[in-house]
């Protein structure tokens, strides 16, 4: 393999806690069963980069009966994103372990820019030599363009490529195009499944 490609939410980080997400749907004057269905419905518009903050929150709003209030964009984008720092740290360490050993490391996430941005900010994200967001590259997972984009920035080729998504559509839509596909469900099963995978010079203490 010449690249090992992980996924950000669901494999590096966790999912918003009860607290984050109640704190993201009292924001919007509702309760969280409320408020998700609302947050997701149009969520890969901005991911994309094909809507600014403003005008996603605005429709999260008007979805949930709210149009006539204005949003408090700053402070909603703040909120979304401490929603999603909840990191994985054994993922983290295996990222590290990996780093340390001279493995190829890529990140592939669907990311609004402003999530983009704070995760190249992050000290962790240093140990991927590149970082691919769907808002950067116009190109959402599970699009099977975003994985020849990927390759074509990687200099590889899907077949040289070993990619980790904890979503089932992901995985499938990568091995689609040749892509070696895991997916992710905890730590331990992707050490597992990597110690299989790679070589020991990767997986093997030394």
């Amino acid at each position: 393999m010449d690249w090992i490609v992980f996924d950000y939410a669901g494999v590096l980080c966790g999912p918003p806690s009860p607290a984050a997400a109640a704190r993201l749907a009292a924001e919007a004057g509702v309760g969280p069963a409320e408020f998700w269905p609302a947050f997701w419905r149009r969520r890969v518009d901005y991911d994309l980069g094909a809507v600014d903050a403003a005008a996603y929150w605005r429709d999260v709003y008007a979805q949930l009966g709210s149009g006539s209030r204005e949003p408090d964009v700053e402070r909603l984008v703040a909120l979304d994103l401490g929603a999603w720092l909840d990191m994985n740290e054994e993922t983290l360490r295996i990222v590290d372990m990996l780093a340390t050993r001279g493995a190829r490391l890529a990140l592939l996430s669907n990311a609004p820019v402003e999530m983009a941005r704070l995760i190249d900010g992050e000290g962790w994200s240093g140990a991927f030599a590149h970082r691919l967001f769907s808002a950067d590259l116009r190109l959402a997972k599970p699009d099977p363009r975003i994985y020849h984009e990927m390759c074509a920035i990687l200099g590889t080729t899907p077949d040289r490529v070993l990619f980790i998504d904890d979503r089932q559509e992901n995985v499938d839509a990568a091995e689609a195009v040749g892509i070696r596909a895991l997916l992710f469900q905890n730590a331990a099963k992707l050490w597992s499944d990597l110690a299989f995978l790679l070589p020991a010079s990767l997986v093997e203490a030394g």
